[in-house]
């Protein structure tokens, strides 16, 4: 009889012991997931703040041809709208 009791708490013990190892393993795929996710928005973020400071970086150097282009010296306004119409 006690062998009978024994062998049903083993049985459940090793019931619970399984949903218990499969709840933890999905946790830790999806935290696995969510690590990914999080590295490839980063990833895309660093790749958007690069792109804005090339844009403010080319914006500036236009700005400093434009102001050239209208200088009072010939040929440091020609040479500017060269290099303007060259990008």
């Amino acid at each position: 009889m006690i062998k009978k009791i024994l062998a049903i708490l083993a049985a459940i013990g090793g019931f619970f012991s399984a949903i218990f190892y499969v709840l933890m393993k999905q946790a830790k795929d999806q935290k696995k997931a969510e690590e990914k996710e999080n590295e490839a928005l980063k990833t895309n973020l660093d790749a958007v703040k690069a792109a804005e400071e090339a844009v403010t970086e080319v914006r500036k150097q236009n700005e400093e041809l434009v102001e050239k282009a209208h200088s009072g010296n010939n040929l440091d306004a020609f040479n500017a709208i060269n290099e303007l119409l060259s990008k």
